[in-house]
């Protein structure tokens, strides 16, 4: 016997198992959770590693290979490509859809730790960024005005970032378009050879010149205070640039 014949002789039996379809169906709708914006996780992630001061070759060589090597015995990779550029380089890996991307950030990362002595002293940071679409801005500013804003970078982010920071829901903000001040230092191919200047120590000793840590505690016990020790050995001035030494000739960057 056909479902529609059932029906046509059951009119009553197929009315109240509609009705109670439709009840169902009514009540599923209401119960539902929605989301505006669904947090989708993509199987994939990207390791990037800034090197500042560095060429896309020395990145390669000392960066991208390594870091490539330890990360190819993760399991369950499908692709693997990278790119090594000035100053970072940057690895993508692409899993399954059923890939666990949590373990697989926490795994990346203790690989990358155990290599850390095969990568460059002067490394500072690794990033290992997971895919997903709670990571995409909610809200985009546009800010125009009549003057130029290319250098106003630390008057929009006191004025602007660190206010909408504080309210409440904001977990970050970032600042677009424009870019923090900095020093150049440009130098003259000729000069250089002319006075033998190893741009390897001279990127060191600049390096060491310009820095900002945190050296501990003393602690004074007969006045029971503890004290933080922050030395700071950071360019106050474009003179005191000028006047750093590059080499052990007395030779001063304004003079290279």
């Amino acid at each position: 016997m056909t479902p529609t014949r059932i029906a046509i002789r059951r009119p009553v039996t197929t009315l109240m198992v509609s009705i109670s379809l439709m009840l169902l169906g009514v009540a599923a709708l209401r119960l539902l959770p929605l989301e505006f914006f669904p947090d989708v996780d993509f199987p994939g992630m990207m390791v990037h590693i800034p090197y500042q001061g560095s060429s896309p070759e020395e990145v390669e060589r000392l960066i991208t290979r390594p870091v490539e090597d330890v990360l190819a015995t993760m399991g369950g990779i499908q692709t693997m490509n990278s790119s090594s550029g000035q100053n970072e380089s940057r690895i993508f890996m692409f899993f399954g859809w059923d890939a666990d991307m949590a373990a697989r950030g926490v795994e990346a990362r203790d690989k990358i730790d155990g290599i850390r002595n095969q990568l460059p002293d002067d490394l500072e940071r690794v990033f290992v960024r997971k895919f997903t679409s709670a990571d995409e801005p909610i809200l985009g500013l546009r800010i125009g005005s009549e003057r130029d804003l290319s250098n106003a970078y630390e008057l929009l982010d006191r004025n602007v970032r660190r206010r909408l920071e504080r309210l409440e829901g904001v977990a970050s903000v970032s600042l677009d378009g424009v870019q923090q001040r900095e020093v150049r230092i440009l130098l003259h191919a000729d000069r250089v050879a002319a006075h033998q200047i190893d741009l390897t120590d001279l990127r060191l000793r600049l390096r060491q010149a310009n820095f900002s840590v945190s050296g501990g505690y003393i602690t004074d016990h007969a006045a029971g205070q503890r004290i933080r020790v922050h030395p700071i050995g950071e360019f106050r001035s474009l003179d005191e640039i000028r006047r750093l030494p590059v080499n052990a000739r007395d030779r001063r960057v304004s003079q290279s």
